[in-house]
């Protein structure tokens, strides 16, 4: 089994482009403002808008957390506008462990059903770091929950 996400088109997306190009025009400003007021760069916002090139995980986080909308709902994969923001405000990495212990699994053993090495895990907790959307989106389907409950942005599970 390929450790290379197969999913590779989650990278250009025209659904992103048109709800982040619908966003922005909501807030009647232009790129630059967007940028600065979701505080993501501007070549960031300007490739996404123009080409659909979905940036990684910390400024797409940004922008749904500015518009206080799910994550799917900001890639265009739903358009399902209720979004329920945290109470808890739990981390990735919080949630992560929780979930394994839950389901009493090792992550050498999610990893087995994962398009990665259980390295990663150990990598994410230590730095603190976050995973790309397709690995995200691999270890949320796994514990069957939202991409936005594993990175602690929504209490609701699905």
């Amino acid at each position: 089994m390929s450790k290379i996400p197969a999913d590779t088109e989650k990278k250009i997306s025209d659904s992103f482009r048109k709800r982040l190009n619908e966003l922005i025009s909501e807030q009647g400003c232009s790129k630059n403002e967007f940028a600065n007021l979701v505080q993501v760069s501007l070549p960031v916002i300007t490739r996404a808008a123009i080409y659909g090139i979905i940036p990684s995980l910390r400024p797409l986080i940004k922008i749904a957390d500015y518009f206080k909308i799910s994550l799917p709902y900001l890639l265009g994969e739903s358009d399902d506008e209720i979004f329920y923001p945290s109470e808890e405000h739990e981390t990735f990495h919080t949630r992560l462990e929780q979930l394994a212990k839950e389901k009493n699994v090792k992550y050498a053993k999610i990893a087995h059903s994962m398009p990665f090495t259980k390295t990663f895990f150990y990598e994410w907790q230590r730095a603190k770091t976050l995973p790309s959307l397709e690995y995200l989106e691999a270890i949320a389907d796994y514990f069957n929950v939202s991409m936005d409950y594993l990175l602690g942005r929504t209490d609701e599970r699905d």
